[in-house]
């Protein structure tokens, strides 16, 4: 009896204190998944150079630093210029349908950012308390980038480490399959990520493409934005889609069919040719279920629970599968029975 109310204390406790510090989890994951990247990398130049762990991972950083230098040396001010021009012109285009909406009766704004959306979400903190508000205020996003950063670098430089470490929370029987599956949560993830990164960088190419025949004026950060917003899935192209309609405002009809027939091309051949290539073998996540998750998440964290809701999905998915479905409900199930979850 005394065992059962410790362990139900823990687990409260446990519980809490997820709650407590969601925030500060999150930002725990977002390094994961930079640690699940450079992994890919140090595990591309292990299989080409004999070197140690410590030395690929070195080498990943660099080749990153690099190719994010180099675009930024070739394109950096050309995208900087253009999302300032486009922020006025988009704000213009704004105006414009407001001025029609309210026409028609539609009572809207006529100045428009996606902070306002935003601000009328409720606030982390004060939902989880002071975690939110440290994570808020005392850092900055400079600092949380930093961090999460290093925490990535850290993870990838010895990752069996710090498994063996959350490992030795379960009971010793145990561990041998808790370390088995939190690899298999880890590959799943890095395969996703890997896969959804070369994703994003397609439709952002093809877009910037589509965008600069037809000849418009910000191709170039329309098309950064399609391919970014294409990590969330589902609400990330309609969301994408948005500054793209603004800009269509005052181009001729054709043009503007043009866009949005090539734009309902490559996401079409995104969602139902790529996609599934890619990532169908990874993960199977059931839309109705994603778009929920993506809605709860950003209601209670905002920008950051939407941009890792479907990554924390998938590694959340795993483990339901392996440590509940699999062994308390002994149903290890079939690959078409596991795509029901």
């Amino acid at each position: 009896m005394a065992r059962v109310v410790l362990t139900s204390i823990a687990g409260l406790a446990i519980i809490g204190l997820l709650v407590f510090f969601a925030e500060l989890l999150l930002l725990i994951f977002a390094g994961v998944l930079i640690a699940a990247i450079l992994d890919s990398g140090v595990k591309m130049f292990r299989r080409v150079l004999p070197v140690p762990r410590i030395l690929a991972l070195i080498l990943t950083i660099v080749l990153a630093i690099g190719i994010i230098g180099f675009a930024l040396v070739v394109g950096g001010v050309t995208v900087l210029n253009q999302l300032d021009a486009l922020s006025r012109a988009l704000g213009d285009a704004w105006r414009i349908v407001a001025d029609q909406l309210n026409d028609w009766g539609i009572p809207v704004l006529r100045t428009f950012n996606i902070e306002d959306v935003w601000e009328r979400l409720p606030e982390p903190q004060t939902i989880f308390g002071g975690a939110g508000a440290v994570l808020g205020t005392g850092f900055g996003m400079i600092s949380n980038i930093l961090i999460v950063s290093l925490i990535g670098v850290f993870l990838a430089a010895d990752p069996a480490r710090y498994r063996d470490g959350l490992v030795l929370f379960a009971p010793a029987g145990y561990r041998p399959r808790l370390r088995v599956v939190l690899d298999r949560a880890g590959q799943t993830l890095q395969r996703w990520l890997v896969g959804q990164l070369a994703l994003m960088l397609i439709v952002g190419a093809t877009t910037t493409v589509l965008l600069l025949i037809v000849g418009f004026n910000f191709a170039l950060s329309l098309g950064i934005i399609a391919g970014v917003l294409n990590f969330i899935p589902f609400m990330g192209p309609i969301l994408a889609f948005v500054p793209i309609g603004l800009a269509m405002i005052g181009q001729d009809l054709s043009t503007a069919l043009i866009v949005l027939a090539g734009y309902t091309f490559i996401q079409q051949m995104d969602a139902n040719v790529l996609s599934p290539l890619v990532q169908d073998r990874v993960v199977h996540l059931p839309p109705a279920l994603t778009i929920a998750f993506l809605l709860f998440m950003g209601v209670i964290f905002g920008p950051i629970g939407v941009a890792l809701a479907t990554p924390l999905l998938a590694a959340l998915r795993v483990l339901a599968l392996e440590l509940y479905v699999g062994d308390v409900l002994g149903d290890r199930g079939t690959d078409d029975d596991n795509k029901a979850l």
